[in-house]
This record gives structure tokens, sequence and C-alpha cells, in this order.
């Protein structure tokens, strides 16, 4: 539908099918139901020339308004009208339809929809005033015409408006929202809701002994019920079909009215707007209702969507009876069939038992309360698997602003949970292997003592915590006399072990506090923090002399040599390591197995 009006606002044929269409129901409407001064009692002509130019293209509106103006006005010359009567109220039918729409066009850019209250009322306002445009510029074609004349011409082009418009605006709305075709049941529907009409009609208008036109009215609002906006218009349009017919052939209980045909037939035209004004609304706010629905419902299904993606699931507790409410996603989480929730007390119970207990006062006290709560727990699910979860809750509120209970999310944490402890060993086990690098880059492999590298970082350390007002710093440079002998006597794996040996016994000589090191080959450094020359001067002979007392009764026995060296004023690490190794070499030259103080 949608494709074959868009075919004709654009082919050149269009124009060609409103005009037929247009000239046909004209005639028919000005043979069938002529009164008073050539004006039928109801002009569909408006209402389909109305509707196209609502559906059309902006830019088509005015070749559709021009076979239109045509063909009114071959209508009414063929009716026996003069040129200028026919050209007058051919005027005030196109200028009717190109008020109304424009006034509709401005409004909603051109579509009007019958399926909210807000554009049927718009319809209404934009319809009637042009009907009494119309009927205004038909008066000044016979201003001899009085007040009859005035309000036969404004109810017949309303009427035509009101019936025809609407029908042809919802076929054309359900073909652009339609997304399946129609059902059987629907189909079957429909066809009750006409034959019910026409039965029900029949009986009102074929019969002229009981004013029976309640009856139609009783049928429409049950078309509308069963119908909607499409069987309410298709139902008024039989009425409306089937009344002009008994008016015509002088049948009906419009007849038991002792007045002049020009009365009746006025009568039958605010007949037909009161039906028009008494359903097409009601069926209006059916349809917003329905939208309402289907949109809720989509709105309901797309969240379900949201939340089974995000694991989120919402939830309720009423405050008066603890009854609980909960999404889809809810049991999933809990890993139940959708269905009726579980009481207050028995949903508490699904959480872990080291849990129990504090979500239980949580949930309680925020009953309470209503303060806004958040937890993590775990909860038990059927098959005995644990899922941790995240909780939060708030106080709910009426319309009113009336406390009714709790309203909260529950998310499912548990691949979180995992990744975080993943990620928690990943990064200790990352430490630990940092920390044994970082062991191994300043550890000697032979000695297992701090290596080079160690004692450069750990002495300008202390030599900056020197400059901070502590105690001061001294170190003791010493190597083994006569190594290289040793070594070449002995060999390199006796010189590793005289290394090892000198280093132990070095160590057991020192304070926890003090640091040795082996500063590369048969070389060694003690840092003692906190130490003065003369204390500096006591523990290196005390390592002196555990280093000879070692070596006493094994080969080779080997000595060492020391220097030692104090900080004073703005020493660095490198500047004290020089003089120690300075006092090293005056230790050497004395004669070794001795120690010096650096001056």
């Amino acid at each position: 539908m949608r494709q074959t009006f868009k075919r004709l606002g654009e082919s050149p044929l269009g124009p060609a099918v409103l005009g037929i269409a247009y000239f046909t129901i004209a005639m028919l409407s000005l043979v069938m139901m002529r009164g008073t001064h050539g004006i039928a009692a109801i002009w569909p002509p408006s209402g389909i020339l109305l509707a196209t130019l609502l559906i059309v293209p902006r830019q088509a509106v005015w070749r559709f308004a021009v076979a239109a103006i045509i063909a009114s006005l071959a209508a009414n010359l063929f009716a026996g009208s003069s040129f200028r009567v026919s050209a007058g109220f051919t005027a005030a039918n196109g200028i009717e339809a190109m008020v109304a729409t424009l006034l509709l066009r401005r409004r909603s850019g051109g579509r009007v929809s019958f399926i909210n209250p807000s554009g049927l009322s718009a319809f209404l306002v934009a319809s009637s005033i042009a009907a009494m445009v119309s009927a205004g510029v038909a008066t000044c074609i016979l201003p001899q015409s009085g007040g009859a004349f005035i309000l036969s011409w404004f109810s017949t082009v309303w009427l035509g408006m009101l019936l025809v418009t609407p029908l042809l605006i919802a076929v054309f709305e359900i073909s652009l929202s339609a997304r399946r075709p129609v059902s059987r049941r629907e189909a079957i529907n429909l066809i009750g809701i006409v034959l019910l009409t026409g039965f029900a009609t029949g009986l009102t208008f074929y019969q002229t002994q009981y004013p029976m036109l309640f009856v139609p009215m009783m049928v429409i609002v049950i078309a509308v019920l069963r119908g909607g906006m499409l069987g309410g218009i298709i139902s008024m349009m039989i009425v409306t079909i089937f009344g002009s017919l008994a008016l015509w052939l002088g049948s009906g209980p419009i007849f038991l009215i002792r007045t002049s045909h020009e009365s009746r037939l006025l009568f039958f035209q605010f007949y037909l707007l009161s039906l028009f004004v008494s359903a097409l609304p009601m069926a209006t706010l059916l349809a917003a209702r329905d939208r309402l629905r289907i949109n809720l419902s989509e709105r309901i299904r797309l969240l379900d969507q949201a939340e089974a993606a995000a694991h989120v699931g919402h939830w309720r507790v009423n405050s008066t009876d603890q009854a609980i409410f909960w999404s889809p996603e809810v049991f999933r989480v809990h890993g139940l069939p959708a269905g009726k929730p579980p009481a207050l007390a028995q949903a508490i119970d699904l959480y872990h038992q080291g849990d129990r207990q504090r979500v239980s006062e949580t949930v309680a006290n925020a009953l309470v309360d209503g303060k806004p709560f958040a937890f993590e727990a775990r909860i038990i699910r059927p098959d005995d698997s644990i899922r941790h979860v995240e909780t939060q809750g708030e106080r709910d509120y009426s319309s009113r602003e009336n406390a009714i209970g709790l309203f909260g999310l529950i998310r499912d944490v548990t691949e979180q949970i995992e990744a975080r402890q993943v990620l928690q060993d990943s990064r200790d086990a990352a430490n630990r292997s940092a920390a044994a690098a970082m062991l191994l880059a300043s550890t000697d492999v032979l000695t297992g003592l701090a290596n080079r590298r160690g004692i450069i970082e750990y002495l300008d350390v202390a030599v900056a915590d020197t400059e901070t007002g502590q105690a001061a710093l001294s170190v003791v440079l010493f190597d083994i006399d006569h190594f290289k002998t040793v070594n070449d006597r002995y060999g390199h794996d006796v010189g590793d072990e005289v290394i090892k040996r000198v280093a132990s016994s070095a160590n057991e000589c020192l304070r926890t506090t003090d640091l040795i090191g082996r500063y590369g080959g048969e070389e060694f450094v003690i840092i003692l923090p906190g130490t003065d020359a003369e204390v500096a001067l006591q523990i290196a002979e005390r390592v002196r002399a555990g280093i000879e007392a070692s070596s006493y009764d094994r080969q080779p026995n080997v000595t060492v040599s020391l220097g030692i060296a104090s900080t004073r004023g703005e020493d660095t690490g490198d500047g004290i390591l020089k003089r120690a190794d300075i006092a090293l070499y005056e230790a050497k030259g004395a004669g070794r197995n001795r120690l010096r103080l650096a001056s």
C-alpha cells in the first residue's frame, strides 16, 4: 500500500486516477442525495481529496489539486449547474482542501495520525476551519442563500472530510506500520464487523415504524472495541452509505419526523456527526492505549535483552507484605526457572551460609530506614555451584512520593571476581619473580653476598642518609693477599672455595646492620652504617683476625689487607670508596695482613 501511494504520487497517472475517482463519487453524491441548492447530504470527494493531499509528496500536491478541480467542475456542470455556480462551488471545494492541508502539514509535517488524541484534535480543528472557509466562499457564489444553505454546506463538506479522510489515512498508516500480513483471525473479525454493521443498519434504516437510530451507535462501539480505529471507521462508512441510500429511497426512522426534506437531510447530517464525535475519539484513545502497550512490551523486551547481556537483573520488595518481584535475569542469576519468585526469607536462604546473616540484616535495615545499600555476596544455585553477585538497592516510592518498598539491582560478577583473583595471582607471581630477579641482579652467585651493583646502590642510599643528619658512615675495602698465587698453585676451583671461605668468615664477624658484598674478583666491601672511624677500625680488625684464624689449619692459608674510610663533609659513595681503596693499598704496601685508616 505504501509503495502504491508512492508510485501514484510520482506517476503522471496519479492525478488522473484521483480525477476519475473524484468525478465518479461526486456524480453519485449529487444524483443520489440532492438537497437544497444542489448540495449533497455528504460530500465524500472532499475527504478523498484531503486524504490524497496529505499522503502524496509535497511537490506533487499541486498536480493532484488541479486534477480534482477539473473533476469537480465537470461534475457540477454535468449535474446541471451553470458555469458560474460550478466554478464557484469548485473553488470552494478546492480552497477547503488546501486550507486543511496547509494547517495539518504545518503542524505535523504532512503526516496526520489518528492513533493519538492530539492528532485527532488537530484534524477536527483543521477540517472544521476548512469547512467554514468553504461555506463562506460558496455563500459568495449564491448571495441570496440564507443560513440554512451555509449550515448545510458546512456540514456536508465537513462530514465528507470527517468520514472519508480518516478511513484512507488509517488504511495508509496500517500499510506503513504493518510488519506481517493480516491474520485469518483479524480478517474474520473485520468481516464480522461488516456483516454486523450491515445487518443493524439495514434493520434501522429500512423501516419507518420504530425510531431505532441508537442501534448503529451500539454497533459502532462494538466495532471500535473489536476492530480498533479501522473497524470503527469501516462501521461508520457502512452506516453512512446505508443511511444515505435509505434517505434517497424515502425510508428510515428519519421520516418519522414531520418536517421538510431539507430538515430531514440536515438531521441526518448531524446524526452522522454525532456518530463520528462519539466513536472516533474512543477509537483514538483505544489505539493510543494499544500503542502504549506495544511500546511498553517492546521496552520490557529490550530491557530483558539488555539485562541478559549485562548479567544485571532488577528486583523489588513490597514493604507491606514483603512480596518480591524478580525480572527474568534475576531468575537466571539464581539458576532458577522463570516463574513466581520465592518469599523474602527463602530468597535470603539462597545466599551462602557465610553471607546469609549479613544479607538478612542489610535488607531488614533498609526496609526500616530506607537508606541505600550495596554489598557483594555469594549465592548457591540448585546445582550447588556458587555465583558471586553484587547487589544494590534503595527505597522505592510511588507516584505520590510514598515509600512502598525497596527497588534494586543484582549483577552476576562471578567472572569479574574470578578474573580479579587470576589477576591478583598473576600480580603476586610477577612480584615474586621481580623480587627474585632483583635479588639475582644484586647478588653474587658464588658467595651469596651482595654484588658490585647491590653494594653501590646500598652505599648511595646510606650516604644520602648521612647527608640528612644521621650518624657517620664507614666503609671497609679488603682483598685476599697473594690470591693470584693461590689460583696459579691450586687452581681456580680451590680459589673459588677460598673466596667463599673468606666471605663466610668475614660475614660472621659483622653486625646485623652491616652489609658485606663481593666487589669483584677477590675484593670485598663492608658498609657500616652509623659507624665512626674508631668503631670501624675495631670491626675491621675483628674481620681480619677472623679470616686469619679460619685459615690457620687449612690449606691454602690466606690473609687479607683492609682499608677503612669514614664519611666527611659532603662525601659521595664513589669518593669514600676511592679513599678506602687508597688506604687498602697502603696496608698492602706496609706488608699485608693489616689494616689502614684513610686520612
